[in-house]
């Protein structure tokens, strides 16, 4: 084989090796992109679900104190109207303290007494749904924190896919480099390669005829 096609052999060579550098270069730096980006998105997520919680619970105690103010409120008329209703009675010259108009007292607080456990409950439920709510986000900023941590986990993957990268890189080189060795005679100066035949060439410049070769 002549001098100037050992050369391009050997900068064949060369461009594979190079170009498995690159290519190992170019999976690690997108490993590191990709890692970056998920702990970004995954500690982003974490802290939305952290005010989401933070939200929730205050107004779940919005609606405990709106329901306690309200309970209060209600309370307050109907000691009025209870007042109101003992006055008009007693102007009128009715008892109170026994038959119908008794009953009627009791009922009247017994309804009040039911208005106001309905607020009770409204607002204890109202904030129910609220606690479920911070739940649900505080689990959600868990998942986030779990991925943030394990937003490196593929890393060992891409090593060894970079590791495969170079050991094919390396075999494709020295495959190149064996191949080239096996048809190239030493000192064949001029020679003729073609297929698996091989022309050499005298000193005196003629050529043999093809010769095969494994």
């Amino acid at each position: 084989m002549s001098g100037g096609t050992a050369a391009v052999t050997v900068a064949s060579i060369a461009v594979t090796a190079i170009s498995t550098a690159v290519s190992m270069y170019a999976q690690y730096q997108g490993q590191k992109a990709q890692e970056k980006s998920q702990k970004a998105a995954a500690e982003y997520n974490a802290q939305v679900a952290a005010n989401e919680a933070a939200t929730q619970q205050q107004l779940a105690q919005n609606e405990i104190a709106k329901g306690v103010a309200d309970r209060e409120r209600q309370q307050r008329q109907a000691a009025r109207a209870m007042g109101e209703m003992r006055a008009d009675m007693a102007a009128g010259g009715f008892e109170m303290d026994s038959g119908s108009n008794l009953s009627l007292l009791a009922e009247s607080a017994a309804e009040h007494q039911y208005d106001s456990a309905v607020i009770t409950s409204n607002a204890e439920q109202a904030a129910w749904q609220h606690e479920v709510s911070a739940l649900n986000a505080t689990n959600q900023g868990h998942l986030a924190d779990w991925q943030y941590a394990n937003a490196g986990s593929g890393r060992g993957a891409a090593l060894l896919g970079m590791g495969g990268t170079l050991l094919g890189g390396i075999g494709s080189a020295i495959g190149s480099y064996g191949q080239w060795s096996q048809v190239t005679p030493a000192g064949g100066t001029g020679d003729i390669i073609n297929g698996n035949t091989i022309q050499l060439r005298h000193p005196s410049g003629r050529l043999s005829n093809p010769i095969a070769y494994p």
